[in-house]
């Protein structure tokens, strides 16, 4: 197993880059260490796309056209 260590300017740029690298298939583990004081915002939306993400929403539609198409019928 390897490391690598990265250092950017700002903590959603850091946010960002973690979400590519989580993306590619060979890579095990990503861990974010950011200054605390700096990130409040960025941690509160990242963690909130987290929990989104976890309870998988609208996994139970098969059909996406069909389920718009449902939604914009406003005479039904």
């Amino acid at each position: 197993m390897s490391t690598i260590m990265v250092t950017v300017e700002q903590a959603n740029h850091a946010f960002m880059l973690a979400e590519w690298l989580k993306n590619i298939r060979f890579v095990q583990d990503v861990t974010v260490d950011v200054d605390k004081s700096a990130c409040k915002n960025v941690e509160a939306v990242q963690k909130a796309l987290e929990d989104i993400r976890s309870k998988r929403l609208f996994s139970d539609i098969i059909d996406p056209v069909a389920y718009q198409r449902r939604l914009r019928d406003e005479w039904s």
